[in-house]
């Protein structure tokens, strides 16, 4: 017998409901974008509130659905981080970016085992603590690089990259951490032996598939794409242009991320390494012809031209608004439909088809008002907010956030000592450019929000059968948690706006 869900009309309740959550995030997001430079907090906002911590608007099933969209937001977030990053810079910056993800991980651990004296935590807890603030929000790293939030691109600097891949590679050690702990907590019989099979399995696939992905995308992706990029019917077939260069990141990302997640790596990883090889292949074959058209191009036809690889990818701002005036004199906003016709190569304001671009026409709405929002939201929710507010909780929480605010902001010194090229070096004189403390001060603070990683970890070591967390530690691990998340993206915001482009002095740009 065949079966299907039945279908319900949401009552007047639940429409208002789901529409005035969607809109709040984005109206909230654009009102603390304005205010505090980190449009993140007004929608953690909106999920405390909406969610089960507060009122409780959002059905159970709701939350679970949310976070599942939003966790595809992050993905998304994540392959556009690869996407927008400049592939040279990534292979020449790998050493300093492991140092810094190294000491973002160690020196928060080891800091957590001040907990044991300070709150009567055991060895134990203590180190599952130091895990949950070991990580480094992959979300929020990407959003405080967001043209729209610092006013310029960071994500193709070196700057950029730096705290990108060491983010990622936070990442990584928390996917380890967190299967370490819950091997820990369910306390089996063979649990040594599981806890160094997983340890190893994701180590190995993490390696093995950066390894895999760089001939496949050198020897095979790479021709394949520079031949479909010398053919000109794809561009004006029904089929072609951007619409399917969107359907060919989507079948590479959603494979990228489906080989992590079963190999036993984190998802997060398949996404940024997916979103890499699209700019390496961007890089490669998009540049040639661009190059060769702007120099037979007018200097209005330049001004009305876009180059990708110079400018990445423009995310709009969260709260829809008018644009900039130099916003609007790189390109028009169109309607983006797959079935909409690409722009003619005689039409003002024409881009040519690139696997930015088309991120950027098609892909790059939807995830600003929808997945991003929803994402953000979701982490409010996650919170438990009315438990935090007990007195003896509180002040060894703050305490805690303070390490772990020092922890992550020393991973930024490696900026000041890190071997400069011969451009850094002043002429006259010999002598090394100090300047890159600005960019040590802002990769520091971009560093220091903990938000879905940190969260996830800390419900893991907390709901194990045999919990590595009681309730009181839990508290204290989640306020220092929250409190990196807000005081991280205040920061950068405080920063950019004292020093603007000069973070990227030193070398760094």
């Amino acid at each position: 017998m065949w079966s299907s869900f039945t279908y319900h009309e949401p009552t007047i309740v639940q429409l208002i409901i789901l529409s005035s959550w969607i809109y709040l995030l984005n109206l909230f997001g654009w009102m603390s974008q304005h205010l505090l430079s980190a449009q993140l907090l007004g929608q953690i906002l909106i999920g405390i509130i909406y969610g089960t911590p507060l009122a409780g608007w959002l059905e159970e099933s709701w939350e679970e659905a949310f976070i599942a969209v939003g966790y595809v937001g992050l993905l998304l977030i994540v392959f556009e981080g690869g996407l927008t990053s400049s592939f040279s810079n990534v292979i020449s910056l790998l050493p300093l970016s492991l140092c810094i993800a190294l000491t973002g991980i160690l020196l928060p651990i080891g800091l957590s085992f001040i907990l044991i004296p300070l709150a009567s935590f055991s060895p134990l807890h203590a180190f599952a603590a130091g895990a949950a603030s070991s990580s480094t929000s992959l979300g929020t790293s990407l959003s405080v690089l967001n043209p729209a939030s610092v006013g310029f691109d960071l994500r193709q600097s070196k700057l950029g990259t730096a705290l990108l891949s060491a983010a990622v590679m936070d990442d990584v050690v928390a996917f380890v951490l967190a299967s370490i702990l819950g091997n820990l907590g369910e306390n089996s019989s063979g649990g040594n032996s599981s806890i160094g099979k997983n340890v190893g399995r994701t180590i190995g696939v993490t390696i093995g598939l950066g390894i895999v992905l760089i001939p496949l995308t050198r020897f095979v992706l790479k021709p394949l794409y520079g031949k479909l990029r010398r053919s000109g019917r794809w561009k004006d077939a029904t089929w072609g242009g951007e619409s399917m260069l969107v359907g060919l990141m989507a079948v590479f990302f959603i494979s990228m991320i489906a080989a992590a997640g079963f190999a036993g790596t984190s998802p997060l990883y398949g996404a940024y390494v997916a979103g890499l090889a699209c700019a390496y292949l961007s890089d490669a074959a998009d540049t040639a012809p661009k190059a060769k058209d702007n120099r037979k191009s007018t200097e209005e036809g330049i001004i009305n031209q876009v180059d990708s690889r110079e400018l990445g990818l423009r995310r709009l701002h969260t709260f829809p608004g008018r644009a900039s005036s130099s916003h609007s004199r790189s390109r028009d906003i169109v309607p983006f439909s797959f079935g909409a016709p690409p722009l003619a190569e005689s039409e003002p304001g024409h881009m040519s088809h690139t696997l930015r671009s088309s991120f950027e026409r098609f892909l790059t709405p939807i995830l600003t008002y929808v997945f991003v929002p929803i994402f953000f939201g979701s982490i409010g929710y996650c919170i438990p907010f009315v438990p935090l507010w007990k007195g003896r909780i509180i002040w060894r929480g703050i305490i805690y956030a303070i390490l772990m605010c020092i922890g992550k902001v020393a991973c930024g010194v490696w900026l000041l000592f890190w071997p400069k090229s011969n451009k850094t070096q002043d002429a006259s004189t010999g002598t090394t450019d100090t300047s890159s403390w600005r960019g040590a001060a802002f990769l520091g603070c971009a560093m220091v929000a903990r938000g879905e990683i940190g969260l996830l970890i800390s419900q893991i070591a907390y709901n194990t059968p045999n919990p590595l967390l009681n309730e009181d530690e839990f508290l204290i691990v989640n306020w220092g948690i929250i409190l990196c998340t807000i005081a991280g993206p205040l920061s950068v915001g405080w920063i950019v706006r004292r020093f603007g482009k000069s973070i990227m002095d030193g070398g760094w740009e």
